[in-house]
């Protein structure tokens, strides 16, 4: 793997991680894109296929993840204080082979899923992936914040030349931190209209019978073939994946099972402009 460092707006630091080699044969001409997620396992939930589709066309994607999730309520069931939702008993810890874990193991845990979900989806395919951490604080993300992130890491990438740039809605949604990034995109399309044209806002499937889906023009990105949903569905695999001994939790489905349920009963990513 292959980390760099960059510098934000506000004195924040961007750590970038490669976890694919360069792109075999990114396609030429082509204009890289930002998915903006703001924890683990948003960017599989909201953006699983859109991801995989960009990959296979032999194009540079970005994902930014703002936070690395630590504060996530799931950590009362994963430490057995609270009963698992998706397991239906509480864990016990100690017989399971594991010591309780602190916000920095729930993060650490959190981002290990993300990064299997993302070569999940594409291994094999001729784009290039890059995973890139903002590291801000879990539900402390700010509309100035996220835009800082963003600009910085399209700076980065392609100084001065069109990004796409793909988030959460700010519509449609009702998580702050998501809420911020949806934001943030409409700032930078509305400060510089040609470099960030293509702009869209990926929807959880939690809000996909939302009644504020009448304020959008909502649309769908579809697999296209069954290759693309297998990959989607093996990234949500990722998220359930239960061996404490080897760090993996299984978090994504012990928080939110039921998107999760969601997704790959119907594989696809909802999204307005």
């Amino acid at each position: 793997m292959v980390t760099r460092r960059a510098t934000l707006v506000g004195a924040m630091s961007l750590a970038g991680v490669s976890v694919l080699r360069p792109g075999t044969a990114i396609a030429a001409g082509t204009t890289p894109v930002i998915f903006a997620a703001a924890h683990p396992d948003d960017e599989t939930l909201a953006m699983s296929v859109a991801i995989a589709k960009h990959a296979a066309a032999g194009q540079a994607v970005h994902v930014l993840l703002l936070t690395d999730g630590e504060g996530s309520g799931v950590i009362g069931s994963l430490n057995g204080t609270t009963t698992s939702k998706w397991w239906g008993v509480r864990h016990v810890p100690s017989a399971e082979g594991y010591a309780p874990l602190t916000p920095a193991d729930l993060a650490a845990a959190r981002v290990r899923e993300l990064t299997t979900a993302l070569k999940s989806l594409f291994a094999g395919l001729p784009g290039s992936v890059t995973l890139h951490r903002a590291g801000l604080p879990d539900g402390g993300v700010t509309t100035s914040t996220a835009r800082a992130a963003i600009l910085s890491l399209a700076d980065e990438i392609a100084p001065g030349a069109a990004v796409r740039i793909k988030g959460h809605s700010h519509a449609v949604d009702d998580h702050r931190d998501h809420i911020a990034i949806g934001q943030a995109l409409v700032a930078l399309s509305a400060e510089d209209p040609t470099r960030f044209s293509d702009r869209r806002h990926y929807i959880l499937p939690h809000y996909w019978s939302d009644p504020r889906l009448s304020r959008v023009a909502y649309a769908w990105d579809m697999p296209g073939d069954a290759s693309i949903a297998a990959r989607a569905r093996n990234a949500c695999n990722s998220y359930r994946s239960w061996a404490p001994a080897n760090g993996h939790y299984a978090i994504g489905y012990h928080s939110v099972p039921e998107m999760f349920d969601a997704l790959t009963g119907n594989i696809r990513s909802m999204y307005h402009s």
